[in-house]
């Protein structure tokens, strides 16, 4: 549960099961531990990695969606991101690709929001395979387009 409201010590991991284009996907959530304290970092860091070496041992892991919400970056992605990465980089090579969220009246398209931080994310270490750039409103003249983005971003890993 990564609601606000959920305990910031648990690290609860349930799949969501997904069809896109007849081929059967599943995705685990993991919220972000920066806003944990100290040992219960250290715990959840632990759960983390047991996780997603259970994971790779059974299903295998397909592609890293790395989630962010726009229009500003937190100070805490880049500690986030090196953790995520360094444990499925330890294991295998998996494509690990940006979706940023919440991006409807940033700029003149969502799209200019890779262009003008691009550079930034990379100065602080974190590389993308691919991005999308996208709005969940439901009423968005967007919400079609950015629909499709991320279910093309899915279905064609081997594009990354």
């Amino acid at each position: 549960d990564t609601s606000p409201d959920a305990p910031r010590f648990r690290l609860k991991h349930n799949p969501y099961e997904l069809n896109l284009d007849g081929r059967h996907f599943r995705f685990w959530e993991v919220p972000s531990i920066a806003s944990m304290g100290f040992l219960r970092k250290i715990r959840a860091k632990w759960q983390l990695k047991k996780s997603y070496k259970n994971l790779h041992k059974g299903d295998g892991v397909y592609l890293l969606l790395y989630c962010m919400r726009g229009p500003s970056a937190p100070s805490a992605l880049p500690r986030d991101y090196k953790y995520f990465t360094g444990i499925v980089s330890s294991t295998s090579r998996v494509p690990i690709a940006l979706v940023v969220n919440g991006l409807e009246g940033s700029l003149n398209t969502m799209d200019d929001w890779w262009t003008k931080n691009k550079r930034g994310l990379e100065h602080v270490g974190m590389h993308f395979s691919k991005h999308v750039c996208i709005t969940s409103l439901p009423d968005h003249p967007s919400t079609l387009r950015s629909r499709q983005a991320v279910r093309s971003l899915i279905c064609d890993r081997h594009n990354l």
